[in-house]
């Protein structure tokens, strides 16, 4: 059930009551990406320079866990907008790819390094809020049918996968505790972002800024409490807080790669969360090709220039 757009349904105290889940889902939704350490760009740099495949593994369960909560809920992953013809989308996915690189972090990566106390990250999701303020003007997208599909695997074959993946990491990865953090943080994070694509059906990481735009109050709330999570998520490991005052240079890169991750989200249309937490679970071959290329433009990028991320838990 849509509970932000059926209106005659949730009124008083049950649209109140919506809208306490959608805060309480993005608080978690926030916590478990501070809590796991997940960022595609770290995930590549440790695949590249360490040869370890373990996070970029942990990202496709995340995916996987989503497609359970889908098909638990008996609902379908929809995108708002059709997908872009494949050109589009390669070269969307590639500009998404040097976003990241230039920003540091994707955006499940800057929800996190925010929540540490990296208050320069916060330029990030202004430079994604100019680009997708200017696509909302335009009207880009707006006349788009959505489309759904329900998850490719029943429950059963899912699950397994998931099994088979969890099986795969923890041959190698070399820390127990790591491997349990991310585990607990992946199933989070792909569940909750089912829910509140049910609660919510706009929502998505990358368009919790975009969607302040369009449902204005479901958009800012889903926003502050998933930095809420991540802050307190980081003021509970580390036992301490602290906001490193950002310098010039920090706040123009990570302004600019905002806006190229921003350009990237909205051609392709969607970011990395989108591709991961609703493109694969719906089973589409686009989200599968665009998440290859943002990996591979950041594999060449790393080879070439070298990397200096590195996870935080």
């Amino acid at each position: 059930m849509n509970v932000l757009s059926s209106t005659t349904a949730a009124t008083g105290a049950g649209l109140w009551l919506a809208m306490a889940m959608i805060g309480a889902l993005g608080f978690v939704l926030g916590f478990a990406m501070n809590h796991g350490s997940i960022c595609t760009f770290v995930a590549t740099t440790e695949l590249i320079a360490q040869k370890r495949p373990a996070r970029l593994i942990a990202l496709i369960e995340c995916a996987f866990w989503a497609a359970i909560g889908y098909t638990i809920l008996g609902a379908a992953p929809t995108m708002h907008d059709v997908w872009a013809p494949v050109a589009q989308l390669a070269a969307a996915a590639i500009v998404f790819g040097f976003g990241v690189y230039v920003n540091g972090a994707c955006i499940f990566g800057s929800v996190g390094h925010f929540g540490n106390g990296d208050i320069d990250f916060g330029f990030t999701f202004v430079g994604l809020f100019v680009v997708l303020y200017l696509g909302f003007l335009s009207g880009v997208g707006v006349e788009q049918m959505p489309v759904s599909a329900a998850p490719p695997l029943g429950l059963v074959l899912l699950a397994v996968a998931v099994a088979a993946l969890l099986a795969i990491r923890l041959a190698i990865f070399n820390s127990a505790g790591n491997f349990r953090r991310l585990t607990v943080a992946m199933a989070v994070i792909g569940m909750t972002s089912a829910v509140m694509s049910v609660l919510a059906p706009r929502f998505a990481i990358t368009a919790s800024i975009g969607s302040i735009l369009s449902i204005p109050v479901a958009g800012v709330l889903i926003f502050v409490c998933m930095f809420g999570g991540s802050l307190l998520s980081a003021r509970l490991r580390e036992h301490r807080f602290v906001l490193r005052r950002p310098n010039r240079a920090d706040i123009v890169r990570r302004t600019l790669g905002g806006v190229l991750m921003g350009l990237g989200a909205l051609l392709i249309p969607g970011g990395n969360d989108t591709l991961l937490l609703v493109g694969f679970p719906m089973g589409a071959w686009q989200a599968a090709l665009a998440y290859l290329l943002i990996v591979a433009t950041l594999a060449l990028l790393i080879v070439r220039f070298g990397s200096a991320a590195r996870s935080w838990s």
